[in-house]
C-alpha cells in the first residue's frame, strides 16, 4: 500500500483536483493550458527545505489560500508526485533516498502574487500553485522528469451482485476520510474512484454506471491509521456489503511520472 498522510481528509466541493486520479484526460489538458497562460511565470519569493526533525508523529501537506505550502515529515518523492498530480505509486525511479529522506518545507509568494492568488478560484490557484511547485523543485533539486503511459494492474470499481446500497443525494457536498471510515454527503462515483486509488495502491477506475451522487458511511480496517477498529471487516469487503460496490482486477493504462534526474537539497 502507498503512504498516506496520517490525517484526517476532508475534500470541499466534490470537482476534485487531478491529484486524486486520472481524471477525463481532455478536461485535464485543456486546465493545464489554461493554468499557464494565468500567472505565467509565477514563482515562490522565499522557500526553506529542511530535514525533518523527529519527535513528530504526524506528517501533512497544507496548501495555504495565498498559493504558499507547508509540509512536514513527507519525502520528497511525495513532493515530487504531489506537484504532478500522481500517486506515489505512480512515481518511478530516483535513488533510494528520495523516498525515505524526510523534510519539513515551506514556500511563501511575495505580496503581490499573493494577492492575485487569493482572487482566483480553488481550481485555477490549485493549478498555478502546483506549477509553482514543480519550479521550485526544479530549482532547489534539479529535478527532471518525463511522462509515460504505461500498462498497469488496476482495479475496476463496479455494481456488485444485488445493487448499490448508497442513497442517492441531490446535491454535491464533500466526503471525510479518517481512521478507516469515509463519509460522503454527495459524492460521485469518480471522486470515490480517485479516493480509492489512494487507499488500494492502484488506480481504481469508474465503471459503475452510477452518474448520481451519493451519501454513504464505509466503516473498514485500515492498517497505517493509528486508532482504527481492528474489527472492522476490509476495505473490500466493506465495500460489497455496505456500499454494494466491487472491486475487480484489471488492466489499464496508467500515466507515470519517471523521475530522471534530482539532487539533495539545499537549504536556501
Amino acid at each position: 500500500m502507498i503512504a498516506r498522510l496520517t490525517l484526517a481528509v476532508l475534500l470541499v466541493g466534490l470537482a476534485a483536483p487531478a491529484a486524486w486520479g486520472q481524471g477525463n484526460a481532455a478536461a485535464g489538458a485543456t486546465d493545464a493550458k489554461a493554468a499557464e497562460v494565468l500567472l505565467s511565470g509565477a514563482r515562490y519569493d522565499v522557500a526553506t527545505i529542511k530535514p525533518f526533525t523527529p519527535g513528530t508523529e504526524s506528517s501533512f501537506f497544507e496548501p495555504l489560500p495565498n498559493g504558499g505550502f507547508m509540509s512536514k515529515g513527507m519525502t520528497l518523492k511525495s513532493l515530487v508526485c504531489e506537484a504532478y498530480d500522481k500517486f506515489d505509486f505512480q512515481c518511478l525511479g530516483g535513488p533510494s533516498w528520495l523516498d525515505s529522506d524526510r523534510y519539513d518545507v515551506e514556500a511563501k509568494p511575495d505580496s503581490a502574487l499573493a494577492d492575485q492568488m487569493l482572487k482566483l478560484n480553488w481550481k485555477e490557484r490549485t493549478k498555478v500553485r502546483k506549477r509553482m511547485q514543480q519550479a521550485l523543485l526544479e530549482d532547489r533539486i534539479k529535478l527532471k522528469v518525463h511522462q509515460e503511459t504505461r500498462e498497469m494492474p488496476i482495479f475496476a470499481l463496479v455494481v456488485a451482485k444485488g445493487g448499490s446500497k448508497m442513497t442517492e443525494a441531490k446535491t454535491e457536498g464533500s466526503y471525510m476520510v479518517d481512521h478507516g471510515k469515509m463519509q460522503a454527503w454527495g459524492t460521485s462515483m469518480d471522486s470515490l474512484a480517485q479516493q480509492l486509488s489512494q487507499e488500494t495502491g492502484h488506480i481504481v477506475q469508474d465503471r459503475t454506471g452510477l452518474k448520481g451522487v451519493y451519501e454513504f458511511t464505509l466503516k473498514y480496517s485500515d492498517e497505517v491509521a493509528a486508532g482504527a477498529d481492528p474489527s472492522a471487516p476490509s476495505l473490500y469487503s466493506a465495500l460489497q456489503e455496505q456500499l454494494g460496490l466491487k472491486l475487480e482486477p484489471s488492466k489499464g493504462a496508467v500515466e507515470v511520472l519517471v523521475i530522471d534526474h534530482v539532487e539533495r537539497p539545499s537549504e536556501n
